[in-house]
């Protein structure tokens, strides 16, 4: 089985130019941060964030600068090529300016150049494995939360969950939001493929896949972070010792702050239908996502 596991900084200078070479990338390691949207994926993206040796890109298969740049079909020299313009972008989406303006994100610190390109992605889970394949300097950080927690926080998100849709149609299918598109993960089916989408791609790179129980890094962050961090091989540094230090001591109400009480990770129990609970808990007993009901 895998191992499962507010104060701004300032911003250091990013170099402005990139390299010419379609060969050499500017950064030395690869981190992604995946998961089913709802899952915890933003606050591991900012704990990775707050090491100056992270630069962070925040969903960028879906932002408007960099959306269709590689395929399933790009080849290793179309991937390194956006890599390298990710790494180097100023795209305010990619670096979530607003959101770090208005507080719902810190800002940190950075060394002049970063040894690690990060990134999270919630949708186009399908070029995950081939990423893998690509770049064998690439880790891949895949974060699972219960199905339940994941439905009631997506069912309880007006900007994800559509107006006026039906809960009793949509939780296990999600069509209302995945609308047909390969790229879209919503819904309680599309967890159970992601879900083993990560156990499979962890037994086939188990030293590059660190599977992550966002319930078991909420109760028990500052051990759950050393073991991230260990697996990423990245030094626990003041930075992020701080930022998970101001994690849990408020709550900051938008859904997707990273500010939260420990509160989070219960509400679904008493916020969900039951009849929704039971459902998914009877359809996961004896099979191996079992595990993720724990």
């Amino acid at each position: 089985m895998p191992t499962f596991d507010s104060t701004p900084f300032l911003v250091g200078q990013i170099p402005t130019s990139c390299p010419d070479s379609t060969q050499d990338l500017p950064f030395s390691e690869i981190l992604v941060v995946a998961g089913a949207a709802r899952s915890g994926t933003i606050w591991i993206g900012q704990i990775l964030d707050s090491s100056p040796e992270v630069a962070y890109r925040f969903q960028p298969f879906f932002s408007c600068a960099f959306q269709g740049r590689v395929k399933y079909d790009s080849s290793p020299a179309e991937w390194a090529s956006f890599l390298r313009e990710l790494y180097f972008t100023h795209d305010p989406f990619v670096l979530q300016q607003s959101r770090r303006n208005t507080g719902e994100y810190p800002i940190f610190a950075k060394s002049s150049q970063p040894r690690y390109l990060a990134l999270k992605t919630c949708r186009y889970q399908y070029l995950l494995r081939l990423m893998l394949k690509h770049f064998p300097n690439l880790g891949l950080i895949a974060t699972v939360r219960h199905p339940a927690a994941v439905i009631n926080s997506w069912l309880r998100t007006p900007s994800e969950f559509p107006d006026g849709s039906d809960v009793a149609k949509e939780w296990r299918f999600g069509a209302c939001k995945n609308q047909g598109r390969e790229s879209e993960f919503f819904g309680y089916y599309k967890w159970k493929e992601i879900a083993h989408l990560y156990l499979d791609l962890h037994a086939q790179y188990a030293e590059r896949v660190y599977i992550v129980r966002y319930e078991s890094l909420v109760d028990n962050t500052r051990a759950g972070v050393e073991q991230l961090f260990q697996f990423a091989k990245l030094p626990l540094t003041d930075s992020t010792s701080e930022f998970l230090h101001q994690c849990h001591l408020t709550h900051h109400a938008s859904p997707f702050a990273v500010f939260k009480d420990r509160t989070v990770c219960d509400k679904w129990r008493t916020e969900l239908s039951p009849a929704i609970v039971a459902e998914i808990e009877e359809d996961l007993s004896g099979t191996r996502l079992e595990v993720f009901l724990r």
